[in-house]
């Protein structure tokens, strides 16, 4: 019998702690989260968590850290082509509910907890560490208030097809979705 990769066996008690709580902030929010949940899906106790990582706002912070919408440092030698990060942004907002940790992206998170005082900050250094600032990189902007403002607009999208579950969003097809959003942010990034 095959065993699969992310087994608990296979994996660290720290790592199987971070990739629960991956799982559990995709699903509900920050606050609906609790320390006791992340350690029953990580097979481990729950003062081993706190032990671990000392808080909740630090496991969210590294279950943040493990998704990334491009590669930051990437970006930062040489910005991605404009086209290629606009298409890959608007892939991440056509989030789907993960059933699996691999499934979870940032934008999961994000609108999930982006509600919580605890969590804001965290969340709005992160939009704009690995989103905005890259999108602003790559249409050759210094100030990246006009990437946070596409940011925004797609943020707004993934909260009404997501979590609101608006059925007209839910029934439109994923390549019509992705096609308008990929549009939006362009003409964001290039108007005058």
């Amino acid at each position: 019998m095959q065993r699969d990769a992310h087994s608990p066996r296979k994996e660290s008690a720290r790592t199987r702690i971070v990739r629960a709580a991956m799982l559990l902030f995709a699903r509900q929010s920050f606050s609906e989260t609790s320390l006791r949940e992340i350690a029953a899906g990580a097979q481990v106790d729950v003062a081993y968590v706190h032990r671990t990582f000392g808080s909740k706002t630090e496991i969210f912070q590294q279950a943040l850290n493990g998704l990334h919408i491009v590669d930051t440092q990437g970006v930062q030698s040489a910005p991605m082509d404009p086209d290629h990060l606009i298409e890959r942004i608007s892939e991440v907002a056509l989030l789907r509910n993960p059933r699996r940790v691999e499934e979870v992206e940032p934008l999961h998170l994000i609108i999930r907890s982006c509600a919580s005082s605890e969590a804001r900050e965290i969340l709005a250094t992160f939009l704009a560490t690995h989103f905005a600032r890259p999108l602003a990189a790559a249409f050759g902007q210094e100030d990246i208030g006009r990437a946070m403002f596409a940011i925004s607009l797609m943020t707004g999208f993934v909260t009404m097809r997501v979590a609101v579950g608006h059925p007209a969003l839910l029934a439109m097809p994923d390549a019509e979705l992705k096609a308008m959003l990929a549009k939006v942010l362009h003409d964001v990034m290039t108007s005058s």
